[in-house]
């Protein structure tokens, strides 16, 4: 199978697990030194991202993805996408269309995000 195919198995998963807020999953998807800034400028950590999926502050009602880019080089991929997005954080419900960049490295045990970047197109 291609790297590029490989991936975009990775991005299902990652996405699945969002939904359900499947923390192993998450756990095993995300690299140990995370780094992720989301679409306010705030750096998330990956025992941020664990923290907010376990304390059930956040949930996802929905993710459509579109306009999914991959480009590999070896043993890291970058992924480019277009998420439509509606959730709660903290009972407070948000909706809106962003485009999310991430980085995804191969280590013995499987792909990890290492990094990753959103920005808000439409609220």
């Amino acid at each position: 199978m291609e790297t590029k195919q490989i991936i975009e198995q990775y991005e299902d998963r990652l996405i699945a697990a969002m939904k359900s807020s499947n923390v192993d999953e998450l756990i095993t998807l995300l690299a140990d030194s995370l780094v992720f800034t989301n679409q306010n400028g705030h750096l998330v950590t990956k025992a941020d991202d664990i923290a907010i999926h376990e304390g059930g502050k956040l949930e996802i009602y929905s993710i459509e993805t579109s306009a999914r880019l991959i480009y590999t080089y070896d043993d890291v991929a970058v992924v480019s996408v277009v998420q439509d997005l509606g959730g709660a954080v903290d009972g407070h419900t948000y909706a809106g269309i962003y485009r999310y960049t991430r980085i995804w490295k191969q280590f013995a045990d499987g792909w990890k995000v290492i990094a990753g970047h959103t920005s808000q197109i439409i609220n």
